[in-house]
């Protein structure tokens, strides 16, 4: 059976668009800041004034790029994605969204079936975002070593450091790797926690396992809310044939 999931079409998809171009809005601020520290406005006005306004529009872009994503896009795909997951579990159509072979448990009872979707989920998260941080942590040191090498260089124009501050720690370098770090740690945790309510083999029609339950969907939820990570689309279809395999055999050991 084909695999079909609208949820990633409708509304992953325009969140991934957008969150490209805000990395070209930023780095285009950042190319910008730079050349107004070099455009002599006393020798070359009509260019500078250009340069400015430019600066100005991508600020401005930027700031309702992010605005849009944080506040609509990003919450808009992760209710979708909740609300389907929920109309998975339980058997109701809280959404019109469809979707096939993206959850692969068969357990008829809610909680249960609820419990081993999110820590699938939570097992895909914290292997692709391990798989991310490599390159994320050379990518974020490297940066880090440059600007400390320009800063301890007294030559260094402060207004070129200042737009290299603003640049490497306002939210698309460092901000960025800390989340997916936290990101990594905290579905991490999930998931060690999810396996240890499986191996105990509890009764979930019992109030404790499915109180336990809930509260570890609750902690995965609030935690890519926070963290607010798109994965890499391209490292997901690179390694899941090989995760599809290891889940597989974890689902296989614990009976779900």
């Amino acid at each position: 059976m084909a695999k079909v999931d609208t949820v990633a079409e409708n509304y992953y998809r325009p969140l991934q668009r957008a969150e490209k171009s805000g990395h070209v809005l930023f780095w285009l601020i950042s190319i910008l800041s730079i050349v107004a520290l070099f455009v002599d406005k006393a020798s070359y006005p009509m260019a500078a004034d250009v340069v400015q306004i430019a600066l100005i529009v991508c600020v401005i872009l930027f700031f309702v790029q992010g605005q849009v994503l944080k506040l609509y896009l990003f919450p808009r795909a992760e209710d979708k994605r909740r609300q389907q997951l929920l109309s998975n579990s339980f058997g109701v159509a809280l959404t019109h969204e469809e979707t096939v072979g993206y959850y692969n448990n068969d357990q008829t009872n809610p909680i249960k079936r609820l419990a081993a979707s999110v820590m699938e989920s939570a097992f895909f998260t914290n292997a692709i975002t391990r798989l991310m941080l490599p390159a994320e942590r050379a990518k974020t040191f490297g940066y880090l070593v440059v600007y400390l090498v320009a800063v301890l260089n007294r030559s260094s124009d402060l207004a070129f450091l200042a737009v290299a501050a603003q640049a490497l720690f306002g939210g698309e370098i460092v901000a960025r790797w800390l989340r997916l770090e936290w990101l990594r740690f905290r579905s991490e945790q999930a998931f060690n926690n999810f396996n240890r309510l499986f191996v105990a083999r509890p009764a979930f029609t019992k109030a404790v396992p499915q109180c336990e339950a809930l509260d570890l969907f609750s902690f995965y939820e609030s935690t890519k809310s926070t963290a607010a990570m798109l994965l890499s689309q391209k490292v997901f279809d690179q390694h899941n044939p090989r995760l599809t395999q290891e889940w597989e055999q974890i689902r296989g050991k614990l009976g779900v």
